[in-house]
């Protein structure tokens, strides 16, 4: 996964089309704000554990990396959450930062998140992450996501 995530900002690099290719990351661009917003309606529906949202946030393909190691699809990811095996008491992105381009998007930052998984707390409450996020028919989703647990 680390080589299609490098893959794509080494062609986002050569091609020049990313929309502020002299900052790089993004943060405040008219683009960053809309997929911060889009990242603010998927973190509220991690938190309220809205699988009806979150299915139509993921793609059909989503592949979700979790912590722990595991690789998940949608559906089953979804139905860790709808069958209380997973469970957010809070989830929010303090720290966020893009790289957009046409089509594609890919997010990083730090997740600060409180959950519980198979009854039992998750060991770390701060995550590092990376979020692909791809456009079709005009809707933004999740492609990929895989996060680390970070320090204190």
């Amino acid at each position: 996964m680390t080589r299609i995530i490098v893959l794509f900002l080494t062609c986002l690099a050569l091609s020049g089309i990313a929309e502020e290719p002299a900052s790089g990351w993004q943060t405040d661009s008219p683009a960053a704000r809309e997929m911060t917003g889009l990242n603010t309606r998927l973190t509220k529906a991690y938190e309220n554990e809205d699988v009806a949202l979150l299915r139509t946030l993921l793609a059909p393909d989503h592949i979700h990396n979790n912590v722990f190691g595991s690789v998940m699809n949608r559906d089953t990811f979804l139905h860790d959450i709808e069958s209380g095996i997973l469970k957010f008491e809070s989830y929010q992105t303090p720290e966020l930062s893009w790289m957009i381009s046409g089509d594609m998007a890919v997010a990083t930052g730090l997740i600060e998140a409180v959950a519980v998984r198979d009854g039992k707390t998750v060991p770390a409450k701060r995550f590092r992450f990376t979020r692909i996020f791809v456009r079709r028919e005009g809707k933004w989703q999740v492609l990929l996501f895989q996060n680390t647990m970070a320090g204190k």
